[in-house]
């Protein structure tokens, strides 16, 4: 139940100026709270995925676009908003960044040119 690394594949998130984007990341986390973490439904993994998936969704909105492509390494302890699975995400590596080519891209690009 201690520290241990969690896989993100194919993960979508939204940036702060409203672009749809997928990632794949990698986070280290660890049980902070042993009850809470075993109340969690679901695999036994599933309260460290659902931490670190929250924490990339958190990190993504709050940065645009242009300043998410020049940072890939995120450390920070995780919020409150995720103790409640008993777990805290000490360390997540976004390593691959995808942008499909939807309207929301298209309104980003608009208000660069502008």
């Amino acid at each position: 139940m201690g520290t241990s690394d969690v896989g993100i594949l194919w993960l979508d998130a939204v940036t702060r100026d409203g672009v749809t984007i997928t990632v794949n990341a990698a986070a280290r986390a660890f049980v902070a709270d042993p009850v809470a973490y075993a109340a969690y439904p679901g695999s036994p993994g599933g309260a460290k995925l659902a931490a670190a998936e929250a924490e990339i969704r958190r990190y993504v909105g709050e940065r645009d676009l242009s300043r998410l492509s020049k940072r890939v390494d995120l450390a920070r302890a995780t919020g409150d908003g995720n103790r409640h699975w008993g777990v805290e995400v000490a360390l997540v590596a976004i390593t691959r960044v995808e942008v499909r080519r939807r309207e929301d891209l298209i309104r980003w690009a608009e208000r660069l040119a502008s």
